[in-house]
């Protein structure tokens, strides 16, 4: 990603709009990949099945879907200087979509877990960690971008981190389309690891436009904490016993 320091880094949002600072120029471009990989990933388990699946997953793919395009627009208004629109869309995103994922996430969950014999054992185990996991490190995330969001250095990358965060399902799907990959492990971990990379060339642009900060390097921390424990959490006994309870709520 490329970055043109115009201003300096401690500005409000509002000054550097005024004088034109961009930081990630390209950032719709990136956020549209995104949604290219998505859409591609779920071809065949969603796309291609949109006359099976539950009413849950149209809305959780919709909800989804809605965010990733509100942050491919977000970046465009913000360059144009429209940043009483981009506060505006960025009020209902929040106060509509998080909840909506959030909700839509915890379902998807509640479904999975309903289903267990339709998996190997011990996976909805393990892709339930994944799921609640991954929900509260987007909440973390974007908590921190809304508490952050005069601070355009940390607004912009907590808000990135969002879409990195739900980026894995789809990458363990797009995976099994390559010949390389065999086995839902190698995908799952794989997927993990192209997350971190990228992460990882985010805080290399970061140090080599002049310094390191926060927000890769915790969702980095955090997402290495997932990559890891997420190879174990399937037998843990306190967790399927949590889990078994959860589903019984049916909600």
């Amino acid at each position: 990603m490329e970055s043109n320091y115009s201003v300096k880094p401690t500005q409000p949002l509002q000054a550097t709009v005024s004088k034109k600072f961009v930081l990630y120029p390209y950032a719709s471009w990136y956020f549209a990949l995104a949604i290219a990989v998505t859409v591609t990933g779920f071809s065949r388990s969603y796309f291609g099945r949109l006359g099976e699946v539950t009413i849950f997953h149209h809305i959780h793919g919709a909800t989804a879907g809605a965010w990733m395009l509100v942050l491919i627009i977000q970046p465009i208004l913000y360059k144009k200087g429209r940043l009483n629109l981009h506060r505006k869309l960025g009020r209902v995103a929040s106060f509509t979509l998080v909840p909506l994922l959030i909700l839509g996430g915890s379902k998807m969950i509640e479904l999975m877990l309903s289903g267990a014999s339709n998996y190997p054992p011990g996976v909805p185990y393990q892709l339930s960690f994944i799921d609640v996991y991954s929900l509260l490190l987007f909440l973390l995330c974007f908590t921190l971008a809304i508490r952050n969001s005069h601070n355009i250095h940390l607004h912009a990358r907590y808000m990135a981190c969002t879409v990195l965060i739900v980026l894995p399902p789809a990458l363990v799907r797009l995976l099994f389309l390559l010949p390389w990959f065999h086995t839902f492990n190698q995908t799952l971990n794989a997927s993990f690891i192209i997350v971190e990379i990228v992460l990882l060339l985010l805080i290399a642009d970061d140090k080599r436009k002049g310094k390191f900060r926060k927000p890769y390097l915790i969702a980095l921390a955090l997402f290495i904490i997932l990559h890891v424990s997420m190879n174990y959490a399937g037998d843990w006994l306190w967790w399927q016993s949590l889990m078994n309870k959860y589903a019984s709520l049916n909600f």
